[in-house]
């Protein structure tokens, strides 16, 4: 396996410092890594030039992280991303149906996130691999603090954009990210911060637990036909009379399942990720972390349609139940402010009461990243949490309508969810008589 590495860096770039929010500063020791597949591959050249160009836009993603005055800060200097160019002897087909026992490395660089602050090194990695059937992947890893997954999408449309001749949208870069939230957020009534200050006790408690038991953690990963989807999604109709989405219906039935198979009794909640941009009205190319967490009971005892409608509910009235910008900040800096940001935790991020946090990066565009005439196959996270409890929805193959969810799961939880009868129950919407994707009934890893 052959390999070049080298810095990319924007053709020009207007000097900054970004003041980090305090959401950012949460994600302080979060990479992200994932890799697009495609059958086809473009020249390297052709990627590195336009990725120069992008670059002098997207400055964030060429800058170095840094603290000033406990704050921790982007400092936009153009000193470069790492990209890797790699030739690999196996197909692309081979390392699909290998996907899930390759080391991580083969693909990606991952970065080291606590390194990327005190080294001053490249916020992100991209890993470029050719395959000896003419396929390709593009491995990128990022700091989480510099941006969530809308923010990395737009830098990753520009890129196509750019690729193909084509105008994008230039990318709005703050330098004062919570202040600009300040200014455009309407205060309310909502006084439940979205974290909470872990005590002495709870946080070698939890350091623990990542360090014991919650190694010991197996990655799921299932599929779900478009028809499959629709049959759940109108059964949930009729059950609840409500209008709900193919993510409140998934979500709430893999929820159900996963706890009644836990059997864990006590309280528990499912936790998901919402892009707020658009519920706020911010604008959509806003680089930056403007995320936040909707939480819903979810114990056994919680009927899975109800947990569903509760999903709905709270996602319909986020301004007024979830948009917790303000009573987060204040409890926060009650609790110590940012030089003990390391002691808080998103309320969504609870592995110790078995809350199961589901991000979904459906409709983000994924399959819209084309190079010339090369569209994706395949997209997937490709990171690992430190502990289990932590899962994502991504579409199929080629997007043809269904959705694969992966989560790390306790590893005696995911042998049990295997069993045929519980197997069942996650396919219950499924037609017997629908004949699965050929890759798909291929794939040992996709149950």
């Amino acid at each position: 396996m052959k390999s070049e590495t080298f810095m990319v860096q924007g053709n020009h770039h207007i000097q900054q410092v970004i003041t980090c929010g305090i959401i950012d500063q949460l994600f302080a020791n979060l990479p992200i890594s994932v890799v697009f597949f495609y059958k086809e591959s473009v020249e390297s050249n052709i990627l590195t030039d336009s990725l120069k160009i992008v670059l002098s836009d997207f400055s964030i993603f060429a800058g170095r992280l840094k603290k000033i005055n406990n704050n921790l800060c982007i400092d936009a200097n153009n000193q470069g991303i790492i990209f890797s160019i790699t030739k690999d002897d196996c197909s692309l087909d081979h390392v699909i149906e290998e996907l899930p026992k390759i080391k991580k490395e083969r693909l990606v660089n991952l970065i080291n996130p606590q390194k990327v602050i005190s080294n001053q090194s490249p916020v992100m990695t991209i890993k470029l691999t050719y395959f000896a059937c003419g396929g390709m992947s593009l491995g990128i890893s990022w700091h989480h603090s510099i941006g969530d997954m809308h923010t990395f999408m737009q830098l990753m449309k520009a890129w196509s954009n750019s690729v193909n001749g084509k105008k994008y949208v230039a990318p709005l870069i703050v330098e004062e990210r919570d202040l600009y939230l300040q200014e455009k957020l309407k205060d309310n009534n909502n006084n439940i911060p979205s974290v909470r200050y872990l005590s002495i006790k709870e946080l070698f408690k939890l350091i623990f637990y990542i360090f014991s038991s919650g190694q010991n953690k197996f990655l799921l990963q299932f599929y779900f036909s478009k028809n499959e989807l629709n049959n759940m999604k109108q059964a949930f109709l009729e059950n609840t009379k409500k209008s709900l989405s193919i993510n409140d219906v998934l979500c709430a039935h893999l929820s159900s399942i996963i706890s009644e198979v836990d059997q864990y009794h006590k309280e528990r909640y499912l936790s998901i990720i919402i892009n707020y941009r658009s519920r706020i009205e911010l604008p959509e190319n806003l680089l930056g972390n403007f995320i936040s967490t909707i939480n819903v009971a979810a114990s056994d005892t919680v009927n899975v349609f109800q947990i569903a409608k509760d999903l709905r509910e709270s996602i319909n009235n986020f301004q007024e139940l979830n948009m917790n910008f303000f009573s987060t900040q204040k409890y926060i800096e009650e609790k110590g402010g940012t030089k003990k940001i390391n002691r808080f935790v998103s309320e969504g991020i609870n592995p110790l009461k078995r809350t199961l946090f589901i991000t979904s990066w459906v409709n983000f565009g994924i399959y819209d990243i084309i190079f010339e005439q090369s569209k994706p196959f395949y997209f997937s996270y490709f990171g690992e949490p430190p502990f289990p409890w932590i899962s994502a929805m991504t579409e199929e193959f080629s997007n043809n309508g269904g959705l694969i969810y992966s989560a790390y799961l306790p590893s005696k939880l995911a042998k049990n969810l295997k069993q045929n009868e519980n197997l069942q129950r996650i396919h219950k919407y499924r037609d017997q008589k629908e004949v699965m994707p050929e890759l798909v009934r291929k794939l040992e890893w996709l149950y």
